[in-house]
């Protein structure tokens, strides 16, 4: 057992550098956290905040003559969630979530915001192999993959807005996006490692802009104390997201994609069926292809009832 927490945490404590994607790539979004009690059904709502700070430059004609100014923009996501999971057959999950979506840029020109429904997105997984709630296994396992289809049901800026500044700050992507996915859970006495990945395959709407595909996967060392009718589970881990270059028409240099990675510290507390958590995620590194983009802090809580 001692080893086995051993390389659990030294894979933790690894240290990535990275180069991240630009600040509105629309890269947030898939992080499921720890999901304990495999066998039952949840609803709940979850918001998160993510933000952007990113260093360029603005030109402008002045009496004939291009002048060119430092700029910073300042981008805000903040997405209130409904979202559940419902167990129809043994060994099968299904989850559902539908965004609110709150998006703004501010810049020395004004600020520009868009709110309204996002896309909502329904997935299925199903348990290879499931011995998470067996009391006769000291080591136990759990992995699902499935996939899914992420509905393009989000608000859209009109026509005459359109553009690759609109798209990335729109609450709907204008598309319809297929998602595979995978979550593995091992457990050893009160310690346990949760990981997942998530891959979107993102097509083109009907304005020509297509977000590049996704990947986002974590893994967070978790910590089960249980006391009377109250479970605490403490959590930290790395998370990860790539993003490969948007396109717009002809275009393939808007939003160029890339890396970033974050650290993850969370806890969740269980209340006979009430769950409530927190997750902050801290950046690691931040740079981009064509922008100085700095990656700020992300925030997730949520609460959820069991039944």
């Amino acid at each position: 057992m001692k080893r086995i927490l051993l390389l659990l945490i030294a894979f933790l404590a690894i240290r990535f550098s990275s180069h991240a994607c630009d600040g509105s790539c629309t890269m947030g979004g898939s992080y499921f956290g720890i999901l304990p009690q495999f066998h039952r059904n949840f609803a709940g709502l979850r918001y998160s905040t993510r933000s952007y700070t990113i260093s360029t430059t603005h030109t402008h004609m002045h009496e004939g003559m291009p002048m060119t100014h430092p700029d910073v923009i300042e981008q805000r996501y903040s997405t209130l969630e409904a979202w559940g999971r419902f167990v129809p057959f043994k060994n099968v999950q299904v989850f559902a979530f539908v965004p609110y979506a709150l998006n703004e840029q501010s810049t020395t020109r004004g600020l520009t915001t868009y709110k309204g429904l996002g896309d909502i997105t329904i997935l299925a997984n199903y348990a290879l192999l499931n011995t998470g709630d067996s009391l006769s296994h000291a080591v136990k396992h759990t992995l699902q993959v499935g996939g899914g289809i992420k509905v393009a049901t989000g608000i859209r800026p009109d026509r005459q807005q359109e553009g690759e500044q609109t798209e990335t700050l729109s609450p709907g992507t204008g598309s319809t996006n297929y998602l595979l996915n995978g979550i593995y859970t091992i457990r050893v006495g009160k310690f346990g490692l949760n990981s997942d990945l998530t891959y979107r395959m993102n097509n083109a709407n009907s304005s020509g802009y297509r977000f590049g595909n996704r990947l986002s996967t974590s893994s967070n060392l978790f910590y089960w104390y249980t006391v009377e009718d109250v479970t605490l589970l403490p959590s930290a881990g790395v998370y990860y997201e790539h993003a490969k270059a948007d396109e717009f028409g002809t275009n393939h240099m808007v939003q160029q994609g890339g890396d970033a990675y974050f650290s993850n510290l969370g806890l969740n507390i269980y209340i006979r069926n009430m769950a409530v958590g927190g997750t902050l995620q801290l950046p690691i590194s931040s740079t981009d292809n064509h922008h100085v983009t700095k990656s700020n802090a992300r925030t997730m809580v949520n609460l959820n009832y069991m039944f």
